[in-house]
């Protein structure tokens, strides 16, 4: 019995265990105005299936003086061919929707982020980090 439990959990955490950079992003980087507002262009936090990485950016990223923002996850927000095997077994890879809200302000947004694929994340434009 230990052992079937010991393989489900190795298995359920199989898109789990690529190592990507650091999560703290280049703060003065210029940044595009669609970065992470865009499904074409996301913000890539790779990790695979499961998205610890996306609620660990999340954990960090503030409004523009601070505030903290919440979060929740709308669905997917398109796909695309998956170009390496070892990012997901699937034959595409999804981007995902995400609604933010700053406290405190009526203002909310729509960003996309990419679990599958890693590229050093940035600050969103006219957010903060901490």
């Amino acid at each position: 019995m230990r052992f079937i439990i010991l393989f489900l959990i190795g298995f359920s955490f199989n898109g789990f265990s690529q190592v990507e950079g650091t999560m703290t992003p280049e703060v003065n980087a210029k940044v595009k105005g669609s970065y992470g507002f865009k499904a074409k262009d996301p913000i890539k936090v790779g990790g695979g299936d499961m998205p610890t990485r996306v609620y660990e950016y999340m954990k960090h990223l503030k409004g523009p003086d601070g505030e903290p923002v919440t979060f929740e996850k709308l669905g997917n927000g398109g796909s695309y061919d998956n170009p390496n095997r070892s990012l997901t077994r699937m034959e595409k890879g999804v981007v995902y929707m995400y609604e933010i809200k700053i406290h405190g302000t009526k203002k909310s947004y729509i960003i996309y982020f990419d679990q599958y694929r890693y590229e050093q994340p940035m600050v969103l434009k006219g957010f903060t980090w901490k």
